[in-house]
């Protein structure tokens, strides 16, 4: 907590020697200086999310209540779904119905199946009685126009096994087909039914919940905020000062519930875009020692930009315009300066400390 003392320290010297910037001489001095940005801002949790409904139904179970602790995949709520629920079951029972006539002992490919084996045992006939024939034909005991009706015989027979295999691989492929349509359709109102069942995405706790059982939840309502991880500051700062601000800068929190107490924070991140409803740029900062803390807690914050220990400093009102002093005798003296604050400018070169400035008078 040195930064914090330092600053503590500054503020009890500025508050001391500002009554000397009412002389119209003064000379430097040697002092802790610190210039910070000031944001207000409230507390947020490192990883959260909105419970959004994805369907339309009443509220029927609803077993969690702000402060709960949450596990990942845990149930938080349940929307009533009953005809959801009788398109499942027939999903089910059209996918249990592709299944089953895909099996090769289902009737409709029994019933090809069947007709093939006969079809085959028909050509095995008609193939021997075509060869016998052939073969009586040699000795001219069967007529030339006998052996053609034999030989047309035994093709009409092979073509009608090769049919019944065909139509019997198309039946197949069918139903095959259906199956997998029957599977998506299925996996579709599986998915849809569990839009009516929701659970949570990360460990946490539940800081807010928006809907009471019974209540009727419209599709894309907020139904409650989950919240995870490590708390965080979440600052607003001004469109003049957001230049200033850094990742890794050190900064002091006062809580609105804790006003006497300073807390360190770094700032982790600064919001690439500006923030219409805010009016101002967002950063966030991570406490260097995470306390346990109210989400949402107001506060205000000093982002440290620059701070050096003795520093020669004169008060602000004593610099010029151009960055000059003048001395008590009249001299004028340019002069280099480093942090500048409301009160305070550090001088780094140029000024001769043994010798007393004057502020300008105004005309």
């Amino acid at each position: 907590m040195k930064t914090i003392r330092n600053l503590s320290l500054c503020c009890g010297i500025l508050a001391i020697l500002s009554s000397c910037n009412t002389s119209e001489t003064t000379s430097a001095r040697q002092i802790a200086i610190v210039d910070a940005v000031f944001a207000s801002g409230h507390i947020i949790m490192e990883n959260e999310y909105l419970v959004t409904a994805n369907s339309e139904g009443y509220l029927v179970a609803a077993p969690i209540q702000e402060g709960d602790s949450v596990n990942a995949g845990m149930p938080l709520f349940q929307l009533s779904s009953e005809v959801q629920n009788e398109q499942l079951s027939g999903a089910q029972a059209t996918y249990q119905d592709a299944l089953k006539n895909l099996n090769e002992n289902s009737p409709q490919q029994s019933q090809l199946r069947l007709q093939i084996e006969q079809a085959k045992a028909q050509l095995e006939i008609d193939a021997a009685n075509y060869k016998r024939y052939q073969n009586l034909s040699k000795t001219g005991a069967v007529s030339q126009q006998e052996l053609e009706r034999a030989k047309v015989q035994y093709e009409n027979s092979s073509r009608q096994v090769d049919i019944l295999q065909k139509s019997l691989s198309d039946l197949v492929e069918k139903l095959r087909l259906n199956l997998i349509n029957a599977e998506t359709q299925l996996n579709i109102q599986k998915e849809n039914t569990s839009d009516y069942y929701l659970s949570s995405f990360i460990d946490g706790r539940v800081l807010e919940v928006y809907k009471n059982q019974g209540d009727l939840v419209r599709r894309g309502e907020t139904i409650a905020r989950i919240g995870g991880g490590k708390p965080l500051v979440k600052l607003f700062v001004g469109e003049e000062d957001i230049d200033k601000i850094k990742v890794g800068q050190l900064t002091t929190i006062s809580l609105n519930t804790q006003k006497d107490d300073l807390l360190e924070a770094r700032i982790s991140k600064i919001y690439p875009a500006f923030d219409e409803l805010q009016q101002s740029f967002i950063c966030e900062a991570a406490f260097v020692e995470a306390p346990e803390l109210y989400v949402n807690t107001q506060l205000q914050a000093n982002i440290i930009i620059a701070q050096k220990e003795n520093a020669l400093v004169i008060p602000s009102n004593y610099l010029l315009p151009g960055d000059s002093i003048l001395y008590k005798d009249g001299e004028k003296e340019a002069v280099k300066v480093g942090i500048r604050t409301s009160d305070w400018v550090e001088i780094i070169s140029g000024l001769d400390q043994s010798r007393q400035i004057k502020q300008m008078k105004k005309p």
